[in-house]
Parts: C-alpha cells; sequence; structure tokens
C-alpha cells in the first residue's frame, strides 16, 4: 500500500538517492516535500519550494570582462536576497560569460531543464 504525505524536515535525510538529496540541506524554511511511500520506502519525491528567480542579468558590453559592474551587481542582487530572507537563489544561464560568472561565484548547476507548468484550474 502506498502513502502520500508532506516529508517533515528532520526526515530530509531519508531523500538520499534522490534527486532532492543534494539541494536538501539548503532549501529554505518554507520549502515542503512530497514524498509517496510504500512500507518504509520513499518511492517518490518532489519540493515545492519558493526560492527567488533572478533573471535577465546585463552587463554592458563596454565592461563586460571586468570585475566592477559584475561585482556590484553580485553584491546588490544578494543583499536584496538577504533583505527577502532566502537562503538562495534560482538564476539562468544563456551565455558562456554569465555561465563563468556564477561558476566563479560558486553557484551550483542544477539538473535537467526548467519548465514553467501551469497550475491554474482554467488551463
Amino acid at each position: 500500500m502506498m502513502t502520500t504525505r508532506i516529508l517533515p524536515v528532520a526526515q530530509y535525510d531519508r531523500l538520499r538517492g534522490t534527486e532532492l538529496q543534494d539541494v536538501a540541506s539548503i532549501l529554505p524554511a518554507d520549502a515542503e516535500v512530497v514524498v509517496v511511500e510504500e512500507a518504509d520506502e520513499i518511492v517518490g519525491c518532489w519540493a515545492l519550494i519558493p526560492y527567488y528567480h533572478a533573471e535577465g542579468v546585463w552587463i554592458a558590453p563596454a565592461h563586460r570582462g571586468r570585475a566592477g559592474v559584475a561585482k556590484r551587481l553580485w553584491n546588490g542582487m544578494r543583499e536584496l536576497a538577504q533583505q527577502k530572507q532566502t537562503g538562495a537563489i534560482l538564476t539562468g544561464c544563456a551565455s558562456s560569460e554569465v555561465k563563468a560568472l556564477l561558476e566563479h561565484l560558486p553557484a551550483v548547476a542544477l539538473p535537467g531543464v526548467t519548465y514553467a507548468v501551469s497550475v491554474r484550474k482554467d488551463a
């Protein structure tokens, strides 16, 4: 018999071996993980994560390749995210330059492709 429930934070160690094992430790406090269990085994999991998503980073061509603007953007975004009391932000990467900046932070590339899925009743 299978059951579906919200996994308590105290049990996040049970996510080892799942796609969530590497991010469980940085999930914000208001994230929730839905698990499907069969007996005492987790056979499915999915996290609902209220992260902030930062998008549209841009630096004028004349200022690319120098640290000034990038450093100021990062400091400003980090300060804003801290004010919002989030532990991490998500962001996209559409160029090798942005990828290099993210890897310098260091940022962690998440596996897979990101999709926007409508949950509206009228969709």
